[in-house]
């Protein structure tokens, strides 16, 4: 099968571009036409849920003629409960939630009780800010108060207790700021940041520590955690100790020795980085940072860009931590842009889904581009969706789920199956020290062509396939070509394809043929980019 398979793709001119391709055509977006009724369903339905269009719902969208249909589709994505299952992952990846990495143990438990508050927050659409405040001063049993695990995803293991606040306050500055405040942990910015990043370069390692010192009330003690299968297990309680303090004068850990200015003390009082600000008399310090965050204008800032980039595939300053807040009115591709929707962010109170429908229902968004390679969970489960032959993994705590996009972490789903193996290569990182990508490669190409997961769903003879399913009801090669479009491409053939593959079909076993065409239409870069 695969000499046919390779000839019909060559014939068709499907071969995956190189990489370089992609990037030019990002970087001419203003010349695009709109997109065609099929590009744009699949395209936002992928954006929103993370899921292609089933046949049926691109029949019913393409043969549509009312005015209002893409408005009335993004607002029936938007109440969907795979958006919730899209923007789970999204948050999950953000606040780095794994059971496992370097420094901290969250542990299964910990991570679904961290996944379960994530996924109960979208779909509550709970106010972005009021998520970001609850996660910045969460508290309780780490196995059962998910908030808790933001504290506990920082803790430092080989070092002293500053270097875990250290690590709160950099990566919120990051997450939630788009700020690169680590560099200022180790140095002044002065002399060291000048060609980098011009606001913090006018920042001291004090003007760190004061921020890092809003979290030093708070203490995360190792608790027995009584499983049978693990008597080794440690959970944590996260509570409040007012005695905490971020002290000055360290020599281990991580870290350059912290020294205060001669004859200053060495205990540190807090102040936001940004403003100066301090917390107010009797407020507790970490819902006072949670408040100032929150309230700044670069927070609504930064989530927008952050979106953008999800919706866009870039964001308006990249890396998207890595603003400037000297150079706001140059840095942003489109600074009046960037700012219009962050006034729109802040004024609709931080609904994400709000802001995600004035992007997708914008003119940029309707230009036609197939610029992005799909996400390792959204190409995985495309696969099963087109194919009709689904993925089962067992999460531990969880059960059963169907699709990559409900996995809680990259831990799951059995680090050394074929389906896990797949999301690797498609660069869904590891919430660590490997960082998501989307970039393409040979060995994804390879996989593709080569990989069971593919090879095995397009037969006829595997269970509940798409290609079973169409030969038991018609044999009819231009029948075929249709619903295998459909279902694969999320759209009817043009003239000339269904021709082709007709043609493709009459010329030899229709069932063996059916099988080559599905498995060509998954290996083109039409299926892999959108």
């Amino acid at each position: 099968m695969r000499r046919k398979v390779l000839a019909l793709l060559l014939a068709v001119g499907l071969a995956i571009p190189a990489t370089a391709d992609r990037r030019r055509a990002v970087e001419k977006p203003a010349t695009a036409a709109a997109a065609s009724d099929d590009e744009f369903l699949r395209r936002v339905t992928l954006d929103l849920t993370g899921q292609i269009p089933d046949a049926a719902t691109v029949v019913a969208f393409l043969d549509d003629p009312s005015p209002g249909k893409r408005q009335k589709k993004i607002d029936e994505l938007l109440v969907s409960e795979a958006f919730v299952d899209r923007w789970t992952l999204w948050f999950g990846d953000l606040v780095q939630n794994v059971q496992i990495s370097n420094n901290a143990r969250e542990y299964y438990i910990g991570r679904n009780a961290y996944y379960t508050w994530i996924r109960t927050s979208f779909a509550a659409n709970k106010p972005y800010d009021a998520m970001v405040r609850e996660l910045l001063s969460g508290r309780g049993d780490s196995f059962e108060s998910g908030v808790a695990n933001y504290v506990v995803r920082q803790i430092q293991l080989n070092g002293p207790p500053q270097d875990t606040l250290d690590n709160l306050a950099a990566h919120s500055a990051e997450k939630f700021l788009g700020l690169p405040a680590l560099c200022v942990s180790c140095h002044d910015g002065f002399a060291h940041l000048e060609q980098v990043n011009t606001y913090l370069a006018k920042k001291k390692r004090m003007d760190f520590w004061r921020m890092a010192a809003f979290f030093s009330k708070t203490a995360a003690r190792p608790q027995p955690a009584n499983l049978p299968e693990n008597p080794n297990v440690r959970k944590f309680d996260v509570r409040d100790n007012p005695r905490g303090a971020y002290l000055l004068n360290t020599t281990d850990g991580n870290k350059s020795p912290r020294q205060p200015f001669p004859g200053d003390s060495n205990v540190v009082e807090p102040a936001f980085l940004l403003t100066g600000e301090t917390p107010r008399a009797g407020e507790d310090w970490r819902d006072a940072y949670g408040r100032m965050l929150t309230a700044d204008r670069q927070f609504a800032r930064a989530t927008v860009n952050l979106l953008w980039k999800e919706l866009f595939g870039r964001g308006f300053v990249e890396p998207v931590n890595s603003f400037d807040l000297t150079k706001l009115a140059t840095q942003p591709s489109d600074p009046a842009l960037l700012e219009s929707l962050t006034d729109s962010f802040i004024a609709g109170r931080y609904d994400l889904r709000a802001v995600l429908r004035t992007m997708t229902t914008s003119d940029a968004y309707a230009r036609s581009r197939r610029d992005r390679r799909l996400p390792a969970e959204m190409l995985l489960d495309a696969i099963a969706k087109a194919t009709g032959v689904p993925f089962r993994f067992n999460v531990q705590g969880l059960g059963t789920v169907e699709r990559a996009m409900l996995l809680p972490d990259p831990f799951e789903g059995g680090r050394r199956t074929p389906a896990s193996q797949f999301l690797d290569n498609f660069g869904r990182g590891d919430r660590d020290d490997v960082a998501r990508s989307n970039d393409s490669s040979v060995i994804q190409a390879l996989a593709l062509m080569n990989d069971t997961i593919v090879t095995q769903r397009v037969r006829r003879n595997t269970a509940g396939s798409a290609v079973g399913r169409v030969l038991a009801k018609t044999s009819d090669p231009a029948a075929i070509v249709d619903e295998l479009y459909l279902v694969t491409l999320s759209r009817r053939p043009t003239a000339e394809e269904r021709s082709f593959a007709t043609g493709y079909l009459r010329g030899g076993n229709l069932a063996a043929r059916t099988e080559d065409l599905q498995y060509a239409l998954i290996n083109t870069s039409e299926f892999l980019f959108y």
